[in-house]
């Protein structure tokens, strides 16, 4: 008898134990890219956003091989989340680019977490106000495996402009600052942060322009990029800047598998977005805003998790 009583009790205290025990949190992780680089940082500092804003879900940025292992990884199952370009999760899914014959139809979109314009700089001596005038100038157009270079090659398509109508110069976007002050190049095109470091020092200690792309080209442009957006630098952000500057965007996103659960990604969704002043006090996202979170032409679907957080909170155009 004393036996079956012992037994009852812990039962009961089992049972009550597992009554008043939160769940286990579910652990994903957020691929990124190798240690050290920006898209690691980056992640680790989404994953910290998101755990401290809810309990469900424990996030942990996991290095990486770089953006495009990470289409691989999710696919198969072995992350739940990755970062990647929204114009190669595109070619990712259509099966275009580094992943010709190898459409991933299973990755879905989540959201927008980092927007970087593209910037035309010019220095003013140089006499180039539109992007016409950029025939006959030297040009840097990045390196041939930048991603940079994808973007300029595809804006000077769009605007018509052949290399050949250009002096092309190929340089890291970091060797790009100093050749436009000492002249060894006249204009660069680039994706950094809005108000990015090194810009401000330039155009503290050289008088550059930021060219604006015209509707027409900017239209053509992310027809054929696919996974950009278009963007507005204000004025003043750099020193001698009066005007408005119209450009495009390259758009970083997190992207999932279909099969997510559809709860999970609403959670995520809704433990980023909810909080975005939190997050915006970093540097890293000072200037993402909910208007960028959900790109309305993209070609990958969204997940529907991400989309039923859109819905409610009227963020779907």
């Amino acid at each position: 008898m004393r036996k079956l009583g012992f037994y009852i009790l812990t039962v009961c205290i089992g049972f009550i134990l597992s009554a008043t025990c939160p769940y286990a949190a579910e652990n994903w992780a957020l691929g990124s890219s190798g240690a050290g680089s920006g898209p690691y940082v980056w992640g680790g500092k989404i994953a910290k956003h998101i755990n401290s804003n809810q309990g469900d879900l424990r996030i942990s940025s996991q290095a990486t091989a770089g953006f495009n292992e990470n289409v691989e990884l999710v696919v198969n199952g072995e992350i739940q989340i990755g970062l990647q370009d929204a114009s190669v999760l595109t070619k990712a899914y259509n099966g275009t680019g580094p992943f010709a014959g190898h459409a991933q139809k299973r990755v879905r979109a989540l959201f927008t977490v980092l927007v970087a314009p593209y910037h035309l700089v010019t220095r003013a001596d140089a006499n180039i106000n539109t992007i016409y005038d950029l025939k006959g100038k030297k040009v840097n157009i990045g390196l041939p495996a930048q991603g940079t270079r994808v973007y300029n090659e595809a804006f000077l398509r769009a605007a018509a402009i052949a290399q050949s109508d250009i002096k092309v110069y190929e340089m890291a976007t970091g060797q790009a600052f100093k050749a436009l002050q000492d002249n060894v190049i006249d204009a660069s095109g680039n994706l950094f942060s809005l108000g990015h470091g090194r810009l401000l020092e330039l155009s503290a200690n050289t008088k550059v322009r930021l060219v604006t792309i015209p509707d027409d080209v900017l239209t053509q442009f992310m027809k054929d990029v696919g996974g950009v957006i278009k963007y507005v630098i204000p004025q003043n952000t750099y020193e001698g800047q009066d005007k408005t500057v119209t450009t495009f965007g390259g758009v970083v996103m997190l992207f999932a598998r279909d099969d997510l659960a559809e709860e999970s990604a609403y959670m995520f969704t809704k433990a980023f977005w909810d909080n975005l002043s939190a997050l915006n006090q970093d540097k890293s996202f000072r200037h993402l805003n909910k208007e960028q979170a959900h790109i309305k032409d993209l070609i990958v679907p969204y997940h529907p998790g991400a989309l039923k957080y859109f819905k409610e909170k009227a963020m779907l155009d």
